[in-house]
């Protein structure tokens, strides 16, 4: 592991104790690994593609008249 020092705004380092105090089980380096890897994860948008491709034929005028279909 990698020691850093980071700084945050006021509101955000009161929000990160209260939490931290509120999940007393969780540490801030757990939580921080948590959020980097949401954040810094690349996005797979294949299966989002994947699902897009179902819908191979739609009758003309569908998103104006969806209840007529």
């Amino acid at each position: 592991m990698t020691k850093l020092t980071i700084e945050v705004p006021e509101k955000l380092a009161e929000q990160l104790n209260d939490y931290l105090k509120a999940h007393p089980e969780e540490s801030i380096a757990e939580l921080l690994d948590e959020a980097l890897q949401i954040k810094l994860t690349p996005k797979d948008s294949s299966k989002l593609l994947n699902l897009a491709g179902i819908v191979t034929e739609a009758p003309r005028g569908a998103a104006d008249h969806a209840e007529d279909f």
